[in-house]
């Protein structure tokens, strides 16, 4: 082999060094940085109507019977969400001495049990139980009802559904 093949062989020697030397420095100049994500799910209960404010008017009756109840399942629904578990949502009226009846009853129930039909009071009643970790709705349905004995009037009713520990 003769001086030029030498010249040849260390110049490529010193090319294939040169790169593994810049390779390798690219290599272990590498920096990494982290950081810790905390991710917090706080308690969450919440009960919301859709709908809104109707007036339920009772105006016939057949001769010789009480008037016709008066009934709507279509205006009002109640939705809920809640992470914790054994909840139920009760209802409660804040009239405390109506003239005229007034009941309500969950339907259609998704995320809960529907208690049986509710006479409003004013005292809290269950309304849908057995609530737990889930989003949930229901169809409202009011009935209201007279007697000709009661006459005539208004009775004003603020329904509050409240979500509470089961």
């Amino acid at each position: 082999m003769g001086r030029e093949g030498k010249m040849k062989r260390i110049s490529l020697l010193l090319i294939v060094g040169l790169l593994f030397l810049l390779a390798s420095t690219a290599v272990f100049s590498q920096s990494t940085a982290n950081h810790t994500v905390t991710v917090t799910v706080s308690i969450i209960n919440e009960v919301a109507i859709t709908g809104g404010n109707f007036t339920l008017t009772i105006n016939t009756a057949t001769s010789g019977s009480d008037p016709d109840d008066a009934t709507d399942a279509t205006t009002c629904d109640l939705s809920w969400t809640t992470n914790e578990a054994t909840k139920k949502i009760t209802v409660a009226t804040d009239l405390a001495a109506p003239v005229f009846g007034l009941t309500v009853e969950a339907q259609n129930v998704s995320g809960g049990t529907a208690a049986a039909v509710v006479t409003l009071s004013t005292t809290a009643t269950d309304f849908v139980t057995g609530i737990s970790t889930t989003v949930g709705t229901c169809d409202l349905a009011y009935t209201a009802s007279a007697t000709a004995a009661n006459g005539t009037g208004s009775d004003n009713h603020t329904v509050t559904y409240t979500l509470t520990a089961g």
